[in-house]
């Protein structure tokens, strides 16, 4: 019998060095995958070919908002962050091109409910400049890039982010702890 404790003492002593590597590997890729434009993106999402639970983060302005039809999440259409002061004049350009050229300037994110919902104000606006972490199973549907990430919640805390300007956006991520 105790041969059996023994393995399982072993045996956990050699998970705590297993689960840290993976969060320090976690860190490194949470770091590294980290874009700003759309054209970034896809040049990722096209060379790498990102498995399922391969995360990026993104810097970006809400094009548009769409909460899905079976009411458990939201679908946001991204432009570039960094785009934000010409944010009108952009749209009305994307509005002037054929939907195979404008999929190619934009990412489409579907953001999945928590499971207890809050019902304050939405929680995404067009126009303003957003954070976005944990954004995973990134893949091209026709010509449009698209993911899907879990919503704010007790699992996830910190995954979206709110901010006036692009620039504040930046400032806010090269100020926060590295990993």
């Amino acid at each position: 019998m105790r041969a059996g404790i023994d393995d399982a003492e072993t045996a956990a002593a050699e998970l705590l060095p297993e689960a840290d590597a993976e969060l320090n590997d976690q860190a490194t890729v949470e770091a590294t995958n980290f874009f700003v434009s759309v054209k970034e993106v896809r040049e990722f999402v096209k060379g790498e070919v990102p498995a399922a639970a391969v995360f990026i983060s993104v810097i970006m302005c809400v094009l548009t908002v769409e909460r899905l039809v079976n009411n458990r999440g939201t679908r946001v259409t991204l432009v570039d962050g960094f785009v934000q002061p010409h944010f009108k004049a952009y749209c009305r350009r994307l509005e002037k091109m054929d939907p195979f050229r404008r999929d190619a300037r934009v990412l489409q994110v579907t953001v999945w409910d928590p499971k207890i919902r809050s019902h304050g104000r939405p929680r995404f606006q067009t126009g303003v400049v957003y954070e976005l972490k944990k954004i995973h199973i990134m893949k091209f549907y026709h010509d449009m890039v698209q993911g899907s990430m879990q919503s704010l919640g007790t699992a996830n805390p910190g995954v979206i982010q709110e901010f006036a300007d692009f620039e504040m956006a930046k400032r806010a991520r090269l100020d926060s702890p590295a990993p």
